[in-house]
Formats: C-alpha cells, structure tokens, sequence
C-alpha cells in the first residue's frame, strides 16, 4: 500500500511551522534592585551593552560552580549581572567575599523572578542584547559556547 498522502502532510506541517514569521524579541523586564552596598542598580544601567543577567543563590552547588567562569568573562571585559535570591543581605556579602566574585551582585525579591517568567530553577541565565531585549534563556548551567557567541555578536 503506497502512503502517497506523507509527502503533503509533511510539506503543509514544514510550511505551517515556518510560517515566514520571525521569532518576536522580549524586552527584558525592569528591575529596580539594590546592590550589596544598598545602592539602587536598574536595567537602564546596563543598556548599550550586552549583559548576563543570572539568578542565583548562595546555597545552589551549580551557582557555585559557575562563579570561576563568570569571573572570567568579567575580567574579559564582559558583562555580568548576578540575581541572589537569597534572603539575608550579611550572608550573601561575606559569600561574594569569601568566592571573591567580581561581577555586579544585587539583591533580588520575588517580583523580579516573577517579572522574568517565574524563575523556578537555579541557575537560570538570560542573555540581553545592547537593545534591552532577550535573545536567550539557560536554566541549570551556562553553556559556554552559547556565552562566547553571544558576547560575539555584541
């Protein structure tokens, strides 16, 4: 029996999954966070340049486990904005100190993580373009090539 209807289904289900519609960007929700010095840090203070912004907490083995790389792209000139989820203010501060972390660390609340899609899992990365807008998400770890073409692009 010859299935002469798989090619049409096959070339109906490729036109309507590329429908000629280009993917529409997300501009990346405000934040109004402070940093460890009690400083006010919003999003405005990174537009113009790629960033990571990444959500994180001081109990989280993978968070700790990214902070060597995270570092580097700081010293590369590269820039990373870190979320701690974490409730006490001391406690993350002498961990930046003690991790020695060298990346912009503010103090998230759960309206951010509500404002960027309910961030459930740690570490979940968004990458944010010079515009503002979010052109990729990471959840549970950083994929280092994705980071490398990503800041590439600039």
């Amino acid at each position: 029996m010859k299935k002469t209807w798989i090619i049409p289904v096959v070339a109906l289900l490729f036109a309507l999954g590329c429908g000629g519609k280009k993917a529409e960007k997300t501009l990346a929700p405000y934040f109004s966070l402070q940093d460890l010095s009690g400083q006010r840090v919003t999003i405005d203070n990174f537009k113009g340049k790629p960033f990571l912004l990444v959500f994180w907490a001081t109990w989280c083995p993978t968070c700790r486990s990214e902070i060597p790389r995270l570092n580097k792209l700081t010293k590369e000139g590269h820039t990373v904005v870190a979320v701690a989820l974490d409730r006490d203010r001391d406690k993350v501060a002498r961990f930046v100190k003690e991790h020695r972390i060298l990346y912009t660390v503010l103090l998230g609340n759960y309206q951010v993580t509500i404002d960027y899609g309910n961030v459930r899992f740690l570490p979940t990365v968004f990458l944010i373009d010079p515009q503002g807008y979010i052109v990729g998400k990471m959840v549970g770890g950083i994929d280092q090539k994705r980071v490398e073409a990503f800041f590439k692009r600039g």
